[in-house]
């Protein structure tokens, strides 16, 4: 079964699991990496001019101006159009939820598959409500579970970006770490994890 069947077939998908990976995985790289840090008063818009070349890295520490769903706002609109986007961070709030919803809704982001944690359900049940109903009535993916990582996968144009970094998709006026790496492999390996998460909520 393909990823795009798997799209089709979302509706037996159960939105909360208390399964896991059947095992752990990992993947060494050796890349060119590029590190960037934050002034005080830049925004991620000032200093992100492009994206990263294949094989390249970014590292970069920001300085608490811009929240990690930012990266979302910054790279789909440098690629243009996204033709999937997975998104996996333990809370939300609502601003950026709309975002991600409008993004689709115009047709700049075509695919959506999400996760959170169980502890967004649990205290921002009107935000939770808002992106479970959002992505499920336009045929999207959502998953809730014991989940504490916070990683982005963008494809499209033949393009594939990874984001990692230690903040959520919130408004966090502190520093944090990230990476941003143009690598259809390390796209695949983050793929593979959040594909057999969707598989695992299946009911």
């Amino acid at each position: 079964m393909s990823i795009d069947d798997d799209f089709a077939d979302f509706m037996t998908v159960k939105y909360e699991t208390q399964d896991m990976p059947e095992k752990s995985m990992n993947l060494s790289r050796t890349d060119r990496k590029t590190l960037i840090a934050a002034t005080r008063k830049e925004i991620l818009e000032d200093f992100l001019t492009r994206l990263p070349d294949d094989g390249e890295t970014m590292h970069i520490v920001s300085n608490g101006k811009f929240d990690y769903y930012s990266f979302v706002k910054v790279v789909a609109n440098r690629m243009g159009t996204v033709d999937k986007f997975y998104g996996s961070t333990w809370t939300m709030n609502r601003d950026n939820v709309r975002d991600l919803l409008e993004r689709f809704d115009r047709g700049q982001i075509k695919q959506i598959t999400i996760f959170t944690g169980t502890y967004f359900k649990r205290r921002e049940t009107s935000v939770y409500a808002t992106v479970l109903n959002g992505l499920v009535e336009r045929g999207q993916r959502f998953l809730c579970f014991k989940n504490h990582a916070k990683v982005m996968l963008f494809e499209g144009n033949g393009a594939y970006y990874v984001c990692e970094g230690s903040a959520n998709f919130t408004a966090n006026p502190r520093l944090e770490q990230n990476i941003l790496v143009r690598s259809k492999e390390l796209y695949e390996f983050h793929q593979r994890w959040m594909e057999e998460m969707i598989k695992g909520g299946r009911g």
